[in-house]
């Protein structure tokens, strides 16, 4: 009797595990094949946004995908309750069963809902009565007219003082379609990034702004359903699911530790800018507080680099230096092709070569935000982006391209795991961003002739510079206290206030500004203010989907904590007809933006793992660099050691938890500030000579 009990319990055993592995074969084999037809849609829509026939296909794609979805999640939490499940399938059974559940009529409004913002955000035009001048570019037809308009305004309607926000409310509202036209964020940010009058300026940020405030209606819609099926999945709101992604419980405190972390760097460098945009526009930029956010050279002030000009003398434009070596945009995604290729990552199929867009050539393109599709079938990867002939143009098509690498790293992955944690997708591009930007690679591309490459600082001299106990404030840096006047003081964190005035030291040598400098200055103003920013975004919004605002005060309270966490300030009074937040394409497009901010740490610590595999020829290395190496000046082209721990970190997918895959591939299982405050030290030296030399006030 007990042989014969045991024999069908062991038939039991085999006939569910059966069944199990072959629910789960049939599972991946689905999300396959919706992923397919999902990316399809996606880049039709993408192509051709008017093609009616769009809007059927994916309402049909849409009501079978919930239902499969739905069914395969019963069956699969019922294997679950049963203890029927090993850990490769709990962790499959999760990816497929997490986020918001919608049922088929609210995925539908849902969907409406999202291209009703998208269709406000991307289809901005605002025109403007003008008389084109062949012999002025884009953004000084742009400059020309926007002036003129300002003094028509100015003029007739004799409003001095409000003359700038009235005629960016009325030209934002004029429907007309003559004469000059500013389409899109791709016009009004050349106009902020080139433009140096600070009511044209003014002009753009506000104009842009003024369509942006259709949003707040459907915005609201949105969130109330998606907290709906937030909560029918056991969230609290939709926040809880979009951090639930991310697989970190404790994300909002680890996200603040690491802000602390970088603070005191990034207020240095925000009061240095600070200093210089005074400058230049005198009592339009405050001595102290918040810097006004039109005046940063970006339409959301996340990206500082285009007014480096007004910080260093010699500037090494390399936009310039592409154009006269008549680069074109496929000569841009050939050279990022081969910087992956270089380090023994593969190259991009035929189908990537056939199907991608890289310009609005041939296409009238109203969405051309930058996209690497994976299409899920027959090796079809694919980019999407209306590119410029530009160095910050090649750093997006570095990024996207490293997208790509990674959907081609982990497509043997069965079809649940074909996909990866959100910041380390977002890291893998980033991090090579680091590696084009060594001298060395710059030189290697013609970007840098042989006097720049070699126009560089003893490393030595900064450690003897930043140790002088003149330089209290760098200790800061690294202690996280605060000095003034060489006296220990406590952090002020309700008022953000760090004021340094260090003596200037009369017997200070001459500084020689080296190629160094320059390009570790660019890279700071471009990367570091993306930090503050894309916590910004997030914190906000999910103080918006818990319902913590005050619905009175909705635009108010994202400036305040623009200002508490970015240090900048609105133009002029901004109140509740505003929507402020949509200002940002990731708004309408409703993606998250924590995993850019987790990826600014976590691309240092994969730049440096790089770095060391590069110097040492294996992974895993657990010594310093040795102390002449600079991470800024890491060249790690050509290094097939740190292409394997990219190509063994991709491979993985969504095949285990993000901590695991560092653990593995870079020895690391926390995500922290210190390879990036390595990275930026040669940095501290530049702002801290410039802070001490014109007792430059940090904080705000």
């Amino acid at each position: 009797m007990a042989v014969l009990f045991i024999l069908i319990l062991f038939f039991n055993t085999y006939s569910c595990e059966n069944n199990v592995e072959e629910l789960f074969k049939e599972i991946n084999e689905a999300t396959v094949k919706f992923n397919a037809i999902g990316a399809d849609i996606a880049w039709q829509s993408a192509l051709y946004p008017s093609n009616p026939a769009l809007l059927g296909k994916a309402a049909v794609y849409q009501e079978r995908l919930l239902s499969w979805q739905h069914r395969a999640c019963e069956k699969l939490e019922k294997f679950h309750e049963n203890h029927a499940l090993n850990l490769t399938q709990e962790r499959q059974a999760y990816l497929l069963c997490r986020g918001p559940k919608f049922i088929y009529k609210e995925a539908r409004e849902v969907s409406k809902i999202y291209e009703e913002l998208q269709s406000i955000y991307s289809n901005v035009e605002v025109c403007l009565l003008h008389n084109k001048e062949n012999n002025y570019t884009n953004v000084s037809i742009f400059e020309n007219a926007i002036r003129k308009y300002i003094l028509y305004i100015k003029y007739y309607l004799k409003l001095d003082d409000k003359s700038v926000p009235f005629a960016a409310k009325i030209a934002a509202s004029d429907l007309k379609k003559d004469g000059i036209c500013l389409k899109g964020e791709e016009d009004f940010e050349k106009v902020m990034e080139h433009s140096r009058e600070p009511e044209i300026l003014e002009w753009a940020w506000l104009a842009w702004r003024e369509k942006m405030k259709l949003m707040k209606e459907p915005y609201e819609k949105l969130i109330y359903v998606e907290n709906k099926a937030a909560r029918r999945n056991g969230y609290t709101d939709i926040g809880a699911s979009w951090r639930d992604e991310l697989e970190i419980p404790n994300l909002r405190e680890i996200s603040y530790n690491l802000y602390r972390d970088i603070k005191p760097l990034y207020a240095l460098l925000h009061g240095v800018v600070r200093f210089y945009l005074r400058r230049e526009y005198g009592d339009n930029i405050p001595e102290k507080g918040p810097i006004p956010a039109h005046l940063l050279g970006n339409l959301w002030s996340q990206n500082w680099e285009p007014i480096l000009d007004m910080i260093l003398p010699n500037d090494i434009n390399l936009d310039e230096r592409m154009k006269s070596l008549n680069w074109t945009v496929k000569d841009m995604v050939k050279r990022a092709e081969d910087f992956y290729i270089s380090i023994g990552l593969p190259p991009m199929t035929d189908t990537f070569w056939q199907k991608s867009v890289f310009s609005r050539d041939n296409h009238s393109l109203a969405r051309c935000h930058g996209t690497a599709a994976d299409m899920f079938k027959n090796d079809d990867f694919r980019l999407l982006y209306c590119s410029r002939v530009s160095f910050e143009d090649f750093n997006v098509i570095h990024h996207e391209m490293g997208h790509i690498q990674y959907y081609m790293a982990y497509k043997n992955q069965p079809g649940l795991f074909r996909q990866a944690n959100s910041a380390l997708q977002e890291t893998i591009g980033d991090t090579i961003m680091y590696a084009i930007m060594t001298p060395q690679h710059l030189h290697r591309i013609r970007l840098l002739n042989d006097s720049e490459l070699y126009n560089i600082r003893d490393p030595y001299a900064d450690e003897s510079y930043l140790t002088k106990g003149k330089l209290a404030l760098h200790r800061k840096m690294i202690d996280d206290t605060d000095y003034e006047d060489g006296q220990k003081i406590a952090i002020n964190s309700n008022k953000n206030i760090i004021y340094s005035h260090i003596k200037h030291n009369q017997n200070d040598e001459s500084y020689k500004v080296t190629t160094d400098d320059i390009l570790i200055l660019k890279q700071a103003l471009n990367k570091l203010p993306q930090i503050p920013f894309s916590l910004l975004m997030d914190e906000y919004r999910w103080k918006y989907f818990e319902g913590s605002l005050d619905k009175d005060s909705l635009n108010d309270e994202f400036w305040a904590l623009a200002q508490d966490i970015q240090g900048i300030a609105p133009s002029g009074v901004r109140n509740e007809e505003y929507f402020d937040i949509g200002a940002k394409f990731h708004v309408p497009d409703n993606t998250p933006y924590i995993r850019y901010f987790l990826s600014s740490f976590l691309q240092h610590q994969l730049f440096e793992a790089l770095c060391k595999a590069a110097v040492f020829g294996h992974r895993n290395v657990k010594d310093p660099l040795p102390p002449t190496i600079y991470l800024n000046r890491c060249d790690i082209y050509g290094s097939k050691a740190a292409g394997r721990i990219l190509r063994d970190l991709m491979s993985r997918g969504h095949s285990q938890h993000w901590r695991q895959i560092l653990r593995d591939t870079i020895g690391e299982v926390d995500i922290s500030a210190n390879a990036l405050k390595r990275h930026y030290r040669p940095l501290y030296g530049i702002l801290m000579r410039l802070v001490e030399k014109y007792r430059i006030p940090i904080g705000w």
